[in-house]
C-alpha cells in the first residue's frame, strides 16, 4: 500500500511566558557590538528522539506539557527570549510576551526520516518548525519560537527558531543545556545560570549588521538544499590527502577539510558557468568564547563570533589543489583568531572584527565580479547532549532556508562526520552533484 506523503498538522500554538515576571531593573537588554553585526535573520535548529520508554513517560507525564513547564521556568533566567527586539533603540524590551509555542502531529514514523542516510528534500523537514526561516526584528517578531511534533511511532522533534539578533550557537547551547537540564524538575546545580554581560563588555556602536537579504518568507524564492554527509572514513582519506599522518602534530579540521573540498567544488562550477572562475570569496564565521578572553564565562549569552574572510583572484582557483584550498581557509581562521586575541581587549581593537563584515557586505550581491559563499560550523556544540528526559537526540538537523550560496555543517551523530546543508540555485547544484570530489566523499 503507497505511503502517504508526510504531512504534519499542528494543533496548538500558544505563548509561553516566563514563570515569574522579569523585574523592571532587567526590562531593557542592549545588544553588544557583536549583536549589532548579526544578521536580520532566525536560527533554524531541531532536535530529534526516540520514543521513551513507558516508565520514563510515566514519570514526566505528557511530553509536551513537561517541556511547556520546563520551559517557562527556563525563560525566568533567559528572559530576553521572552521579550521583543526594538531595532531602532537596539534594545530588547524584556516585557515578557512570550516565547511562541506550537504542537503539531505527524503522519509518518520516525524511523521513516532516519532510514534514508541523507535527506533528499531538507525543505521537508521546515514542517517541524514552528515559524518561516527568514528575516525577522520586527517587533512582534518572537525572539525564540518552538515546536514539539510528535510522530506515529512516539518519537517526536523539538524545532526551535532562535533570532540571530541576540543569539550564536554557543549562546542557543547554553538555552538549550538549562532547558534539558530541569528534567527532574530542579535546576540541575552543574548547569550555570545564564549572565547577560557582552553588551558590557562590547558597547554597540550603531553599525550596519550583516546584509544577506533575507526574505521574511521561502515562497517564491529559486533556492535548492541538499544534504551531503561526510562520515569519518572520508574525512580521513581528505586528511591524508592535506599531507596529515596520524603521528603528525596539528591534526587538521574535518570542517576545515569539508569546507575547502565545497570551495574547491564551487570554484569548478563556477568555471564550468563562466568560462573561466570569477574571484571568490568565502566567509567562515568564528566562534571567540573559547579563543580570545579565556575569563569570558562559558554562560555569556549573546553573539559573540567573527568574520574569517578567505579570497581568491579570477581565475586562481582553476590551478590551486585541494591541499592549497585547506591551507587558504586553516591561515585565514588563525589569522583571525590571533588578531582578535591581540586585539579585543583594547576598544581600539574592534576594527578587526568589524571590518570583515562590512567588506562580506561589499561583496555579498556583486554577483556579476565576485562568488560570494558563506560557511558555518555547528560542529562541536552541545545539542546533542540534550537529554530531557526521555533521552539523548538521534540526530539533529537545521532546515532549508531561503538564501543561496550558504552552507551549514553539523556533526553527524557519531560526532567523527559531518552533514553539510547546501543551499544554491538549481544550475549550479545539478554540477556540484556531478564534482568528482562531491562524489567520492560524500553520501
Amino acid at each position: 500500500m503507497h505511503k502517504p506523503k508526510m504531512k504534519v498538522t499542528d494543533y496548538l500554538s500558544k505563548f509561553v511566558k516566563p514563570s515569574r515576571p522579569t523585574s523592571t531593573v532587567d526590562r531593557y537588554f542592549k545588544i553588544s557590538l557583536f549583536d549589532e553585526l548579526a544578521p536580520s535573520m532566525n536560527i533554524p535548529l531541531i532536535l530529534y528522539y526516540s520514543a521513551p520508554p513507558k516508565d520514563i513517560n510515566g514519570l514526566f507525564g505528557n511530553i509536551c506539557d513537561h517541556l511547556e513547564d520546563t520551559l517557562s521556568k527556563t525563560l525566568s533566567e533567559f528572559y530576553p527570549l521572552a521579550g521583543r527586539y526594538i531595532r531602532k533603540l537596539l534594545l530588547v524590551d524584556c516585557n515578557d510576551q512570550g516565547v511562541l509555542y506550537v504542537l503539531g502531529k505527524a503522519n509518518v514514523r520516525l524511523s521513516e526520516i532516519l532510514g534514508l542516510g541523507h535527506v533528499s528534500d531538507p525543505g521537508a523537514l521546515n514542517s517541524f518548525l514552528p515559524c518561516e526561516v527568514g528575516e525577522v526584528d520586527e517587533v512582534n517578531d518572537p525572539m525564540l519560537s518552538i515546536k514539539v511534533t510528535t510522530f506515529e511511532c512516539g518519537g517526536f522533534a523539538i524545532g526551535m527558531c532562535f533570532s540571530h539578533r541576540i543569539s550564536d550557537m554557543g549562546a542557543i547551547c547554553n538555552f538549550i543545556d538549562n532547558w534539558a537540564s530541569r528534567r527532574n524538575g530542579i535546576h540541575k546545580h552543574e548547569v550555570n545560570s545564564p549572565i547577560f554581560n557582552l553588551a558590557t563588555c562590547f558597547t554597540q556602536r550603531g553599525l550596519p549588521e550583516l546584509d544577506v537579504r533575507m526574505p521574511r518568507s521561502s515562497v517564491g524564492v529559486k533556492t535548492i538544499a541538499r544534504h551531503f554527509v561526510f562520515k569519518a572514513k572520508a574525512i580521513s582519506a581528505m586528511r591524508e590527502k592535506v599531507g596529515f599522518n596520524e603521528n603528525g602534530p596539528c591534526r587538521p579540521s574535518k570542517v576545515q577539510l569539508v569546507v575547502a573540498l565545497l570551495w574547491k567544488a564551487f570554484v569548478h562550477v563556477d568555471q564550468a558557468n563562466n568560462g573561466q572562475s570569477k574571484a571568490s570569496f568565502l566567509i567562515q564565521p568564528v566562534g571567540l568564547r573559547d579563543k580570545v578572553l579565556r575569563e569570558l564565562p562559558t554562560n555569556s549569552c549573546g553573539n559573540f563570533l567573527t568574520l574569517a574572510p578567505s579570497r581568491l583572484r579570477p581565475g586562481e582557483g582553476e590551478n590551486i589543489t585541494f591541499p592549497d584550498f585547506f591551507k587558504i581557509l586553516r591561515d585565514s581562521v588563525s589569522k583571525t583568531v590571533k588578531d582578535c586575541t591581540k586585539t579585543l581587549t583594547h576598544e581600539e581593537g574592534y576594527q578587526v572584527v568589524i571590518d570583515p563584515y562590512l567588506e562580506s557586505n561589499r561583496n555579498m550581491f556583486t554577483n556579476n565580479v565576485v562568488s560570494f559563499y558563506f560557511c558555518t560550523s555547528w560542529c562541536k556544540f552541545s545539542y546533542y547532549q540534550a537529554d530531557f528526559g526521555y533521552g539523548k537526540p538521534v540526530w539533529a538537523s537545521t532546515g532549508k532556508l531561503p538564501t543561496q550560496n550558504l552552507v551549514i555543517m553539523m556533526d553527524d551523530h557519531d560526532g567523527d562526520g559531518v552533514e553539510a546543508w547546501v543551499h544554491l540555485d538549481q544550475k549550479r547544484m545539478k554540477k556540484l552533484e556531478e564534482d568528482s570530489d562531491i562524489k567520492a566523499y560524500a553520501i
